[in-house]
């Protein structure tokens, strides 16, 4: 459903109320903005994203005008006082009769999903936060390539890879800023288990409300063999594919999942329908990108440019490279992988239909 929120700060409403519209009053004695911040961090509605802004509130300064816009869905409009033209003057904007308040209204509409940052509060501007086995570490390091981004560029994972929203959250904020090249424009980690992990999206979202949220996907029969191949090799599992496929699905499909359980999630983890919808309670659409592998693999200056837009970032291209392209080129008996597609096909069909996308994964 919808949503449209009135902001104004006022002893007494003046204006005519109408159904199916939050109000949200922002006035307090002393003038501080508390409950504006309140309203931009979660604290009051969450999330706070909304399709309809009418803006009434008369005392906002440049930086309030900025968070507002960000809490704006793509598409949506907002509908501001006079007062507020000058920061809207490169933006078309449309004066608008209302029955709302006897004020002058204009009206802006949001276009693209640009977000504001602010520098004494920056933390990290984006996350790739799956899905493991997907090629993670491959698209942090081409990305990172490009001059206005800082992500981590160790090919180690066990280096580059951040867990501060899974298992290193005691370590604090200030452990975590220090893992960032503030210089740069976009900040970045990149941790792959956290898609699956939906514990950690009240975490990330306490860090950042705004954050641009990237996950790569790929054949969920072919990213649970690759998990199962690299778990053997590191010696993490001893039984063979098929043994512990049915073992989870016997098992394991009810198991609380964690850091440590999530290692011998092979199918679980192909989900990826059931871990967006969770993770669309906590971010907009417009905040999360979704590329596939099979496209990364096929056409890399396109896949990455769509990630630098996405992230509001000039055109770039590079020597870009796969890496870990694994030296086991076996593969799955036919017979156990008609079994596990029909494990993930109804989760495939939702997450076509939600994308609106075909992944050929069939």
């Amino acid at each position: 459903m919808k949503k449209t929120i009135i902001i104004y700060n006022s002893k007494n409403n003046n204006f005519t109320k109408i159904n199916n519209i939050i109000e949200y009053n922002c006035y307090t004695e002393d003038g501080k903005y508390n409950k504006f911040y309140d309203l931009y961090d979660g604290r009051y509605m969450n999330p706070s994203f909304f399709d309809k802004i009418i803006l009434l509130h008369n005392e906002l300064k440049e930086e309030h005008l900025k968070m507002v816009y960000n809490m704006l869905k793509i598409n949506g409009s907002i509908l501001f006082i006079d007062k507020y033209k000058h920061f809207f003057s490169n933006m078309n904007i449309n004066n608008v009769t209302n029955n709302i308040t006897s004020n002058n209204l204009w009206i802006k509409q949001k276009k693209d999903n640009f977000i504001y940052t602010f520098q004494n509060k920056r933390i990290v501007e984006f996350i790739i936060i799956g899905a493991q086995k997907c090629g993670t570490t491959a698209l942090s390091l081409n990305i990172g390539k490009h001059p206005n981004i800082y992500i981590n560029m160790n090919k180690d994972p066990a280096v580059s890879e951040v867990h501060f929203f899974d298992i290193k959250w005691n370590r604090g904020i200030e452990w975590y800023k220090k893992q960032f090249n503030y210089s740069k424009k976009c900040v970045g980690e990149k941790t792959p288990e956290l898609l699956y992990l939906s514990n950690t999206f009240s975490n990330i979202q306490y860090i950042n409300p705004y954050v641009k949220l990237i996950i790569i996907l790929r054949n969920p029969v072919e990213r649970a063999y690759s998990q199962w191949k690299h778990n053997i090799k590191n010696g993490y599992d001893d039984r063979s594919f098929e043994e512990a496929c049915n073992d989870e699905i016997k098992n394991k499909l009810n198991e609380n999942k964690t850091f440590w359980t999530a290692q011998r999630h092979y199918l679980q983890r192909g989900l990826y329908y059931k871990q967006i919808v969770e993770l669309l309670k906590w971010f907009p659409l417009q905040n999360i990108l979704i590329l596939f592998q099979e496209n990364v693999i096929k056409n890399m200056d396109a896949e990455y440019n769509k990630v630098y837009s996405f992230l509001n970032l000039e055109p770039f291209s590079s020597n870009y490279q796969l890496e870990y392209v694994s030296n086991d080129k076996t593969k799955i008996n036919d017979k156990i992988y008609k079994k596990l597609y029909s494990f993930f096909k109804k989760d495939i069909s939702s997450l076509e239909k939600l994308l609106e996308i075909k992944t050929g994964w069939n």
